[in-house]
């Protein structure tokens, strides 16, 4: 592992634990899923003690509906929760969060854009990076921080990257009668607000906005699908057909609403399509055009900004599309077969086909467990367990007032199910007065995304810009040191697989009967390698010991500033270390940083800096950067 010149001149007790303690939190030592005795807070009296613990449990209900706990979010929160209790006052935060106006990455990338002096389509200097930057920007101090949060979820289940062709491009055009295109660049931020939009809406709803979306279109090349010429020998691209059932809908095969996977009789996996289905589907998908006000060619130009149109004379008519003699007029969905088309075809009644075709889709008993279980790990653990995907599958086959989807609904009953915060039990103990929390473990917890440890860390500690217009942002070269950076999906499986695992046995540890798999798994430790924990663990370092973030922009460059100046006038007095790891704790590990951890940075905290209080703004820096990187934080609860 890479030491930077300070480190290495730093004394050798400082040196080892800090090492120990960065390579434990990416599971290079030691075990990463244990169950253990975590944080404890003192508390004065009992009526202390209820705030500390109603901060816990804000501080843990934050990290997951949010980019990042605050210190105002937790304290607002807990003051809530010690009113009302914790699930109505959750439930009211949520419902406040998606009331309010969404942020739009649209409208903010092109703001930063007018700040900066510039146009979209300003024919130089990488205009596209404008959509990271508002991406950070949003994240970092959006006020519907829910919603966004939901939207990086579906993100990472409806896939799309920057490698689509000319997806970073800084072209607009003509759309017939005086209109303009969007620049190609914006056609992505366009297509997450879209995202953001759907994440109080209806499922069926979204799943037909990416279906009719130009950037989808081109990602997963049903833009310009025509239908087959079998005398030429050319049929329709299927690759739309593939992934929306494997990737957006039902998954590969059937599952139980609990989560577990149906064999047949002779106890095999029962596949939820075949290759007939994936051609009924290819076949569904054609005609689709970009949208242009007047121009009637198939091969109108590029208009990133509208839904796709259709031509009709490319859409699969159900004649002469097969080898076979005898082809039915009507093509079948998971056995639902959808409406006969008219001759002559209109368009609006390909639209009610492909309608009929998302809504068979939709309503594949599959679907509710399998997207609820892609937002359970995006959102609250890797493992949910068999009651909580019933419960949550539940309330997406119906939401209590007989509608189906309502994702809303469904990310209210993922973040106020008890198995959110039975993560950590907290416990009272007195001799002195204090909360002992203690965490679950292993089916309870998941390696924290890296773009959420960073998000978190900024959020926590106070944060300023020095950019015009107060413009909060990270540069997308930070890519490579994360292993994973919003829009940049290698691929539409996403930064990594929702079944991945760690190669490796678990030692000492088998999956209770709770898990529906009755394996476990671990998705973000798929981007977790060698090179990535250590250029990790270098940038959070630099933001510690810094204390601000500065990367370049298109225009200068932006320090994101971080004001920690009550911790670091505590951290001139070495008996103030447990008050400011208290707070650290809090902020960033949600109360789970274990008593052994805060024993281990204190101890080398004082064997370097004992005899040196000049030397305390050192002093918090290291212990910032010793909790952000410890297995305690890294592994969320």
């Amino acid at each position: 592992m890479r030491m930077h010149r300070d480190q290495l001149r730093s004394g050798p007790t400082l040196r080892f634990a800090m090492l120990a303690v960065g390579l434990a939190a990416f599971g290079f030592v030691g075990p990463v899923f244990t169950t253990v005795s975590a944080g404890e807070f003192p508390a004065d009296n009992p009526r202390h003690l209820r705030l500390v613990k109603a901060k816990v449990q804000a501080a843990q209900f934050l990290s997951k509906a949010t980019f990042g706990c605050t210190e105002e979010s937790i304290d607002e929160l807990a003051e809530r929760i010690n009113q009302v209790g914790y699930k109505r006052a959750t439930t009211e935060w949520i419902d406040q969060q998606f009331d309010l106006p969404m942020s739009s990455h649209e409208d903010t990338a092109l703001d930063i854009i007018r700040v900066d002096g510039n146009e979209p389509d300003m024919q130089s200097g990488a205009p596209s990076q404008y959509r990271y930057q508002a991406w950070w920007h949003i994240a970092l101090t959006g006020e519907d921080q829910l919603r966004q949060r939901v939207a990086w979820a579906l993100s990472q289940i409806f896939v799309i990257g920057d490698s689509g062709e000319a997806f970073n491009n800084d072209d607009k055009r003509s759309k017939g009668n005086g209109e303009e295109t969007i620049v190609d660049w914006v056609g992505m931020s366009r297509y997450y607000d879209m995202l953001a939009q759907g994440a109080s809406g209806n499922y069926r709803d979204l799943l037909e906005d990416v279906t009719y979306n130009p950037c989808m279109g081109v990602w997963l090349s049903s833009l310009r699908n025509r239908k087959a010429n079998v005398a030429a020998g050319r049929f329709p691209d299927e690759n739309y057909a593939r992934e929306i059932m494997q990737l957006f809908s039902v998954g590969l095969y059937e599952m139980h609403p609990d989560g577990r996977l149906k064999t047949n009789d002779d106890g095999e996996l029962i596949p939820t399509y075949d290759n007939t289905q994936i051609k009924e589907l290819g076949r569904l998908f054609t005609g689709f055009k970009y949208s242009h006000n007047t121009s009637t060619s198939f091969y109108a130009g590029r208009n990133y900004g509208d839904p796709m149109a259709i031509h009709i004379q490319e859409h699969d008519n159900n004649f002469d599309y097969s080898e076979e003699a005898g082809a039915p007029n009507s093509k079948t969905v998971f056995g639902t077969v959808l409406p006969p088309l008219p001759s002559p075809l209109t368009e609006q009644a390909v639209r009610d086909e492909i309608g009929a075709g998302l809504d068979a889709i939709a309503n594949h008993p599959n679907v509710a467990p399998f997207i609820c279980r892609l937002l359970i790990q995006r959102l609250v653990k890797s493992n949910p367990s068999r009651a909580y995907m019933s419960r949550v599958t539940r309330v997406f086959n119906d939401n209590g007032q007989g509608q189906r989807g309502d994702l809303r609904a469904v990310v209210t009953a993922i973040l106020t199910d008890p198995e959110l915060y039975r993560s950590q039990r907290l416990v009272r103990r007195t001799g002195p007065l204090r909360l002992e929390v203690v965490t679950r473990g292993t089916e309870y917890s998941r390696l924290r995304e890296p773009i959420n440890r960073v998000t978190s860390l900024i959020r926590a500690v106070r944060p300023t810009s020095d950019y015009a217009g107060g413009y909060m942002m990270l540069s997308s070269s930070i890519t490579d040191d994360l292993g994973q950076m919003p829009f940049r999906s290698p691929s539409v499986f996403n930064y990594y697989l929702p079944d991945y695992q760690p190669p490796g046995d678990l030692i000492g540890y088998q999956p209770s009967r709770r898990n529906p798999y009755d394996s476990l798994f671990a998705p973000e430790f798929q981007i977790l390698n060698a090179v990535t924990a250590n250029r990790m663990l270098n940038r959070l370092r630099t933001y510690c010991r810094n204390r601000y973030t500065q990367h370049g922009m298109r225009k200068g460059s932006c320090r994101i500033t971080f004001h920690l100046e009550p911790e670091i006038e505590l951290a001139q007095d070495l008996d103030n270390m447990d008050e400011i790891l208290q707070r650290f704790d809090l902020w960033l590990c949600n109360g789970t940083l274990s008593e052994e951890t805060k024993t281990s940075i204190k101890n080398a905290v004082i064997a370097e800096t004992e005899g040196r209080d000049y030397a305390y703004v050192d002093r918090l820096e290291i212990m910032l950067n010793a909790v952000l990187v410890s297995p305690d934080c890294a592994i969320e609860q």
